[in-house]
């Protein structure tokens, strides 16, 4: 509600992303709409990534755009979907079963993951723990910005049997 009435006083249209993470014993459940995206990493490797709502996703999904040619594109940052939009938005739901020792989950805006391959990500994430990995990530992504980036949120969850 207090996205819409954002349109109001400022005549413009609003929009707000989310993504949220249900850790179960057995299971990880997720949803999200917009752009801000969850990855599921199994060590380095990525073995989940939500896919955008966006222009530029779509795009890339019909193959008329390349993964390496979207960060150029005059609307890369069009959402289709999002929170605050006069259509109610569908969520992406998903979820991930059985979990294992060392999964990691970071939930993340455009802010963070614009300047980060998933190779990037993966390897920060595998090879430093949950802080350290935040703080590399969140100073990387603004030294990468050059003072011109989105918001930057970012959550970390890493999984541990001990």
């Amino acid at each position: 509600m207090v996205i819409k009435l954002n349109r109001i006083l400022t005549e413009e249209e609003p929009h707000s992303t989310f993504v949220a993470m249900l850790l179960q014993p057995d299971r990880v459940d997720w949803g999200h709409v917009g752009d801000s995206r969850l990855y599921h990493f199994r060590g380095a490797r990525l073995m989940h990534r939500t896919p955008d709502h966006s222009l530029v996703e779509q795009l890339a999904r019909e193959g008329q755009l390349r993964e390496a040619d979207r960060h150029a594109h005059p609307n890369r940052n069009l959402l289709l979907q999002a929170l605050g939009q006069t259509e109610h938005p569908q969520p992406t739901l998903g979820g991930s079963s059985p979990l294992a020792d060392g999964d990691t989950f970071l939930l993340c805006s455009d802010g963070l993951w614009d300047y980060f391959s998933d190779a990037e990500l993966g390897k920060i994430l595998s090879t430093l723990p949950p802080r350290k990995a935040a703080e590399m990530l969140v100073t990387g992504a603004r030294g990468r910005a050059n003072g011109r980036g989105d918001n930057l949120t970012l959550a970390l969850v890493k999984l541990s049997a001990g």
